[in-house]
């Protein structure tokens, strides 16, 4: 800144899906949230309510969001249904301020308080749950937005519970449960670039001890994107598929267990490249991400609840190249890429009077392999080796309560154990496999402290880590150039990638005024960067690097007509992020602007609600930020522009079941892009029937 694999599962879970859909049996709901789902806008309304007031990603039990310290943000279920965007990508960039990267076909990622967003990888520094274990995604692009009662964002660091990763923060997407009566919709529609998609889902309670839930969905945007300067984008049509089942019993007197699964397919799904070569790097690609987990919980006592969950997840990917060495070839496919996450999470929370102790332990097992093929669909060695992770880690954490509730305390800390390891891979016979294993430990603490004048004083300080990979630490491969042999090899005694964070915020809240504020200072000072270090032919990793992040996070809600005694509701909102430094050092000394993170991120506008017609005009400005030109000659830094996205999204409910919805994405035609040479689409318009019961 300025200043400063094809997954047969999937088939089947579809067909069963939609074959569920259509008879009378109903839904499961889990232990986070209880929501009947209801049809009519004031019982929504009402079961949002209870979602926002409680929140489990801050300390991995439930809280009230106003006691936490933590600063935490919740993207609702309405909110989810009036912004457009398909994937969490999507509604996380336009409902919480953070930063993203996307490019057309299906790839995204974000990035929390001022670290760059990142979409591969399994050394990321923003974590993603899905209630609360791993999503098992690294491209963000595939977790859609469907079937999602809420989200949680964790700002600021939470290695303290959740371990890697979680150093800019945490987002935690709880899905749809129901165990109360039975209910579902169905919602058809379509819009520009020939969109057409179709969507169903059912849930309640069954006979006896028996809830459920299920969705299904599918995409079909079969012409290519218009850009907001009039030209088509071509190399950018795609069609996703996407199914969710989940069955839950009662077992006896306060406990349950919950079965759940997931798929989502996406197909011919083109890739375009860089706007500037044209046509010749465009290609397409098929997506698989999958997940499964059982979550069995209940009571120890009166006041000890303890609970267990065991989690598959998974991501494949197939890449196909149209154009060999700029000539235009038949698709052939060029690479395969495959990460799994295994796991079981144990967790016992202790309640004594208003206190809670949480304690837990977590294994994790990740792997990560990859395929590359030449034009003639021969085999040939991959880029980097096949890797593994383990990761064994115990953790604590204490909430004290004094004062009524009025003062809340936290604190705790984390230990993990990492063995690390290059797999062997077929066709790389540059390295031998070897493995490298290191431990880490990380603590948080925090305040908070309510008024009763709703005013309401917080603040954390804790640190946070991500873990080196398999290659830096103990990879080796060798390559020829100009005849001498160049070598690079990990660094077994290279340390995690620290992080130090201490925010303070004070915030008002009072319902009778419809008034809701938050202002958030953070600073983060990231230590033992990991860069590359060249000696002579050989070059390995090494921890010389820091970083420094501040800035100012925003919260404004006002309902006017909450202050004027209306029946309807009238709120003018705002949510935003301005970074004051974002900077990290170079390796010639130095500092630069962290890439591809804005000096500034506003998210604002209006909404209206009188339970039968909504309707939400929402603004997106994006201040300037710096990344590299990849195009240019030389690989020069350059400055994107700041732009402003205007989205409108109206609905309409009807005869008491029914409900039109018009979303008019990118309002304006604006001409823009979150990365250089790959434009979003210009306006969009997209209307859909719902039919709920």
């Amino acid at each position: 800144m300025n200043a400063r694999k094809k997954y047969p599962a999937l088939q089947i879970l579809l067909s069963l899906s939609l074959l569920t859909l259509t008879s009378n049996t109903g839904v499961m709901a889990a232990d986070e949230v209880k929501s009947t789902n209801a049809v009519n806008k004031s019982k929504k309304t009402i079961a949002t309510q209870v979602a926002e007031d409680m929140v489990i990603t801050a300390t991995r039990s439930e809280e009230s969001l106003r006691e936490v310290p933590a600063k935490v943000e919740i993207i609702d279920s309405h909110d989810l249904e009036m912004t457009a965007g398909e994937t969490i990508t999507e509604q996380l960039k336009k409902g919480s301020s953070v930063s993203v990267i996307e490019y057309p076909g299906a790839l995204a990622g974000i990035g929390i308080r001022g670290f760059r967003p990142e979409f591969s990888g399994i050394t990321k520094h923003s974590l993603i749950l899905v209630n609360g274990r791993p999503a098992g995604a690294t491209n963000l692009a595939t977790i859609l937005a469907d079937n999602v009662e809420r989200v949680e964002v964790l700002k600021g660091p939470a290695s303290s519970l959740y371990g890697a990763e979680a150093m800019g923060g945490v987002v935690n997407i709880i899905t749809k449960k129901n165990t109360d009566a039975l209910t579902g919709s169905v919602k058809l529609g379509g819009g520009s670039f020939a969109t057409n998609f179709q969507q169903a889902a059912l849930g309640g309670a069954l006979a006896g001890p028996f809830d459920f839930d299920i969705s299904a969905k599918r995409y079909d945007q079969s012409d290519d994107l218009t850009m907001g300067n009039g030209d088509k984008r071509a190399n950018t049509s795609y069609r996703t598929q996407n199914a969710a089942l989940r069955v839950g019993a009662d077992l006896g007197p306060d406990w349950r267990a919950d079965i759940s699964a997931n798929g989502y397919q996406g197909r011919d799904i083109e890739t375009p490249g860089d706007i500037a070569y044209g046509e010749s790097e465009s290609g397409y690609k098929d997506i698989d991400n999958y997940g499964a987990e059982i979550k069995i919980g209940g009571s120890l006592g009166a006041n000890n609840k303890i609970a267990l969950t065991a989690y598959h997840t998974g991501e494949e990917s197939k890449s196909y190249d149209k154009y060999y060495q700029g000539d235009p070839v038949p698709g052939y496919r060029s690479y395969d890429s495959e990460t799994t996450w295994d796991g079981v999470q144990v967790q016992d929370t202790y309640t004594w009077g208003a206190h809670s102790f949480i304690v837990g332990a977590d294994y994790q097992y990740i792997e990560k392999t990859a395929i590359s093929y030449l034009v003639d669909g021969s085999r040939k060695a991959p880029a980097s080796p096949n890797e593994g992770r383990t990761n064994w880690a115990g953790y604590g954490e204490s909430v004290w309560k004094f004062l009524d509730k009025r003062l809340t305390l936290t604190a705790g800390g984390r230990y993990d154990y990492f063995d690390v390891e290059t797999l062997s891979t077929p066709h790389k016979t540059d390295f031998t496999p070897k493995s490298e294993n290191f431990s880490t430990f990380s603590p948080r603490m925090g305040a908070n402290y309510l008024m009763d004048s709703g005013l309401r004083l917080h603040s954390t300080l804790g640190q946070a880590f991500v873990p080196p990979s398999a290659m830096q630490l103990a990879g080796y491969s060798e390559r020829v150039v100009d005849g001498e042999v160049m070598i690079t090899k990990g660094n077994a005694g290279l340390d995690p990638e620290t992080s130090t964070t201490w925010d303070g915020g004070i915030g008002f809240a009072r319902n009778e005024w419809g008034l809701s504020m938050d202002f958030t200072y953070f600073y983060t000072k990231v230590d033992d960067r990991i860069s590359t270090a060249q000696q002579g032919n050989t070059r390995t990793y090494v921890n010389s690097l820091d970083a420094e992040i501040q800035g100012l996070e925003t919260m404004l809600s006002l309902d006017v007509g909450a202050v004027l005694g209306w029946e309807q509701s009238l709120r003018l909102y705002f949510n935003g992020t301005n970074l004051f430094k974002a900077e990290e050092e170079l390796d010639g000394g130095g500092m630069k602007d962290i890439h591809n993170v804005a000096d500034y991120t506003y998210n604002y506008g209006v909404e209206y609600d009188d339970d039968t017609f909504d309707a939400k005009l929402h603004l997106r400005t994006v201040g300037p930020m710096r990344d590299t030109d990849w195009v240019a000659a030389g690989y020069p830094e350059t400055e994107y522009p700041s732009f402003t996205v205007v989205d409108l999204v109206v609905g309409a409910d009807f005869f008491e079941h029914h409900r039109l919805a018009l979303i008019i994405d990118n309002l304006f035609d604006k001409n823009y892009y979150e990365k250089k040479g790959y434009p979003k689409p210009g306006r969009g318009f997209f209307v859909s029937y719902t039919f709920s019961f």
